[in-house]
């Protein structure tokens, strides 16, 4: 879908598209990938399900092989402790939509090693991404800042402005897509579940209408 709409948009030519997906060959084995260089695991923000993942990951990959995880916000150190192999371990954030944003957040945790660091650097300006290296932090760069300009439009809606208002006022200001648009397209429930997991989630008029 995303590249159907690319094409409509004039960013990819249907031929190139066709390409992009022919480089594509999906499994539902984990014996599947056990030669690869470097695996990027994107489940659902659940610390539990992550770490079962890279445990089974570690069980099957080359030693030699890259685990990163796509999370936005969970502890980088805690999901490599799931295997035996935290030097392999680093944190890879593609912001949505992953073939459209540039920005991707490289998350060198307490035991990645040196070599895994630069080579995922390189990797990702390779595939035409700027990568930013930052530590083991709640929300790393990208959604830290996020927090306080998605809570300002939260209150404007509280006040009585509407999403149109909100999201078209900061278009016209520069913004690519408007706060809520935003927080539509990266998911109300990932939002929730990171201030939840912080102990921070308040019983507000938003969260209850989730």
């Amino acid at each position: 879908k995303n590249y159907a709409t690319s094409v409509q948009r004039g960013r990819f030519s249907a031929q190139q598209v066709e390409g992009f997906l022919g480089l594509i060959s999906g499994t539902t084995e984990y014996r599947d990938i056990s030669a690869v260089d470097a695996v990027i695991e994107a489940v659902f923000e659940n610390m539990a399900v992550k770490k079962e993942v890279f445990a089974k990951l570690d069980a099957v990959c080359k030693p030699d092989c890259i685990l990163a995880t796509n999370t936005s916000y969970l502890d980088i150190n805690e999901i490599a402790a799931a295997t035996s192999r935290p030097g392999q371990v680093i944190g890879a954030h593609f912001f949505s939509p992953a073939n459209v944003m540039k920005l991707l957040e490289v998350v060198r945790a307490d035991q990645t090693a040196e070599e895994v660091i630069v080579t995922f650097m390189q990797l990702a300006k390779t595939i035409g991404k700027i990568p930013v290296l930052v530590g083991v932090c709640h929300g790393f760069v990208g959604n830290r800042m996020l927090k306080g300009y998605a809570r300002q439009a939260q209150l404007l809606l509280l006040e009585g402005a509407t999403p149109e208002q909100v999201d078209n006022t900061m278009q016209a200001w520069g913004m690519a897509m408007g706060p809520l648009a935003v927080g539509d397209l990266a998911g109300l429930d990932i939002g929730y579940r990171s201030r939840r997991d912080q102990g921070i989630a308040p019983r507000s008029q938003l969260e209850t209408a989730l």
